[in-house]
């Protein structure tokens, strides 16, 4: 089927005559495809639909940031399913990739399409994209809600492209609609929105305080903000970190919850924006049902595929970038760990590199990497002298810029190693602090 739009069709009645079951759409997989499901765009009734028709295919392909149990994670169902995660977030996805029962689709996001798209003989195609979507709407619009990702500009890439309707999509304004003469099947479902209620700020322990506190000392009025998903990070807004500055503006992949209510709140406005005056900028926004709500058709908040938001070149247009991101662990010459133990895989990267580049580029960006200076209640210090061999390195030391610990800021553009080493013991817990400054003699001085 042509991906061209076709405004010359009825969409009630191109609606209708593609309306089909679960498990007529699940027929319409092969043994061989690949199918591919962006983000949190999994389709419940879909999916339990394919998962019955395990007896009858072969090596098909599912990848996805996250991949829903349909009771296929079994050593006896590898022969039918391929799974491919992206991040390793949930923990039945990481104790099946530990099992080596599902492989791991390192994500960089805004490369992740690219031998597909410029080297088809080294690049695997789309064979179907599936999406959870809103009802159309009078013109023949379908909404993909609050989750853009890239669901919108791989509708170009699919051979298929499945659907499942959700009443429960909120309507958002942006790069988020698909035409219905762009989809092949539409299946009626009913999950519920993606929602939580943003946590109380009372239960954020003393850590998170203070590395809010010290994130607060770096924000200036009028930064660009990104942040991302994270124990950490992820309490940065509800305990205040932004709350004494003025016209921020955003641009990221995600939010965190009490973003929004920043927005609601006057402080992020995008009035200095360099990219996108005056507009909320994101792939995926709002975590709380009042979020949502907030959200929903609402032009000041715009959707944008992560192939624009993600993209290190438009990040660093911004000149004051502000980029927040956690990590696992920081060696004493600036490589960073964020999603991995060893060679052990935790959760994923996902734009973090991207935004990490970006702020580093960008001509007065600052890109921070955010952790608690211990881990395993006090024990560790996640702040230590040289990785271990087999350590997977997501950002390399030469792009390393502030460390934010619960103990400090380390501020390493421009240093030595010796220098950093310095710069990072004093982020690190203080009970740690003499054997790293024994290791940092014996690794870096004569």
């Amino acid at each position: 089927m042509s991906r061209e739009l076709d405004l010359s069709v009825d969409p009630a009645k191109e609606y209708q005559r593609k309306l089909i079951a679960a498990d007529e759409a699940a027929g319409m997989v092969n043994s061989g495809e690949l199918i591919y499901m962006p983000s949190t765009h999994q389709p419940p009734a879909i999916l339990a639909a394919l998962a019955a028709r395990e007896e009858e295919l072969e090596d098909v392909a599912i990848r996805s940031v996250v991949i829903p149990n349909m009771g296929w994670f079994r050593e006896d169902a590898r022969k039918a399913w391929n799974l491919q995660v992206q991040y390793a977030m949930a923990p039945d996805n990481r104790e099946a990739l530990t099992d080596r029962l599902i492989d791991f689709h390192p994500f960089h996001m805004i490369q992740q399409h690219k031998a597909a798209d410029f080297r088809p003989e080294e690049g695997r195609p789309i064979d179907i994209l599936m999406l959870v979507v809103s009802p159309p709407n009078e013109k023949g619009y379908v909404c993909i809600g609050n989750a853009c990702w890239d669901a919108v500009t791989s509708v170009a890439r699919a051979g298929k492209v499945i659907v499942e309707i959700s009443p429960a999509i909120p309507r958002t304004c942006g790069d988020a609609w698909i035409h219905v003469s762009q989809i092949d099947a539409f299946v009626s479902g009913d999950r519920v929105r993606l929602a939580a209620p943003d946590p109380d700020p009372a239960s954020f322990p003393d850590v998170d305080r203070r590395i809010a506190a010290n994130v607060k000392s770096l924000v200036r009025d009028g930064d660009t903000l990104q942040i991302g998903l994270g124990k950490h990070t992820a309490a940065l807004a509800l305990l205040g970190a932004f709350d004494d500055a003025n016209d921020l503006g955003f641009f990221a992949e995600l939010t965190i919850p009490g973003t929004v209510n920043l927005a609601r709140r006057g402080i992020i406005n995008s009035r200095r924006a360099d990219v996108h005056p005056n507009q909320f900028i994101a792939c995926c926004m709002g975590n709380s049902p009042e979020d949502l709500e907030y959200i929903e058709n609402n032009p000041f908040f715009q959707m944008k595929s992560y192939e624009h938001t993600n993209d290190p070149r438009v990040i660093a247009q911004h000149e004051h970038m502000l980029t927040l991101n956690g990590a696992l662990m920081v060696d004493l010459s600036g490589q960073i760990g964020v999603y991995a133990i060893g060679p052990r895989v935790y959760s994923g990267t996902g734009g973090q590199l991207a935004f990490h580049l970006g702020a580093s580029m960008a001509r007065q960006g600052r890109a921070c990497t955010v952790l608690p200076s211990t881990a395993q209640a006090g024990k560790i210090s996640t702040i230590v002298p040289k990785f271990e061999a087999g350590q997977i390195v997501s950002i390399p030391r030469e792009l390393a810029d502030t460390i934010v610990t619960d103990h400090g800021i380390a501020r390493l553009h421009g240093k030595t190693v010796r220098e950093r080493s310095e710069e990072l013991i004093l982020a690190a817990h203080p009970d740690h602090r003499d054997w790293l400054r024994d290791e940092a003699k014996r690794l870096y001085y004569p």
